[in-house]
């Protein structure tokens, strides 16, 4: 029910009552017109909420399609190494941004889907992957938005993208065998400069979060960032599901 809608509902509801004797009446019409003022109240919150997405949208389609760009435009070189020699398949990138993850594993023979609210970041991706003569479904939407399925995929990527509330979901969707790949920034790097805290993990809470998982690889390490473009430390996971 939209906002509008709520509130011609409460609104007919007080109308409605307008016949009753006024004894009722009185002691009625503090409890809807409370009603009407939450409903206005919880609108008011919905609309700032849609606006704050679109301020982040916005500020990420500037960041992703910037010239020169603020961040490394090369596949995540963590990626390259987890998925060297292994056989392609179905693979899903997770906030692929302008798409560097995505079209490095479209032009090693994997069959990629990748998503992301940042449109013209998304556009920008489509038009690389036709450029470069490469098969890639890229889709605007938020994570909340995008079906996963359940064993669909071989690989799904997550590289500086907000995780926590997603591990159930990957589980479910990865095929047995399937791996994820991940790499964010470690605690620590936020002392240098402040740093989204969705992409920021705690010492070994990625081995927390993904304890239902085979762990290949995990490393806390130091080394420069795909995002920011300087030398801080870092945590990466390479992890499969049994």
């Amino acid at each position: 029910m939209s906002c509008t809608e709520q509130y011609n509902h409460v609104s007919a509801s007080l109308e409605s009552k307008r016949d009753l004797k006024v004894g009722w009446m009185m002691q009625s019409l503090p409890r809807v017109t409370f009603a009407i003022i939450l409903t206005l109240i919880s609108c008011g919150g919905h609309q700032a909420s849609e606006q704050g997405q679109r301020l982040e949208i916005e500020r990420w389609n500037r960041i992703l399609t910037a010239t020169p760009p603020s961040f490394n435009t090369q596949p995540n070189a963590f990626l390259i190494e987890m998925t060297r020699g292994l056989p392609p398949g179905k693979a899903l990138d997770v906030g692929m941004g302008q798409g560097r993850n995505a079209i490095f594993l479209a032009q090693q023979g994997w069959e990629v889907t990748g998503f992301d609210p940042a449109d013209k970041a998304v556009a920008a991706a489509q038009e690389q992957a036709k450029q470069l003569g490469v098969k890639l479904t890229a889709l605007v939407l938020r994570d909340d938005q995008f079906d996963f399925g359940k064993e669909q995929w071989d690989l799904i990527v997550l590289s500086y993208v907000s995780l926590r509330h997603l591990v159930p979901r990957l589980f479910d969707a990865l095929k047995p065998g399937g791996l994820v790949v991940i790499e964010g920034f470690h605690r620590d790097a936020t002392k240098a400069a402040p740093i989204g805290g969705g992409v920021v993990f705690d010492t070994n809470e990625l081995l927390r979060l993904f304890d239902r998982f085979r762990v290949l690889r995990y490393e806390d390490t130091e080394g420069q960032a795909d995002f920011g473009m300087r030398r801080t430390r870092m945590v990466r996971l390479c992890a499969q599901k049994p």
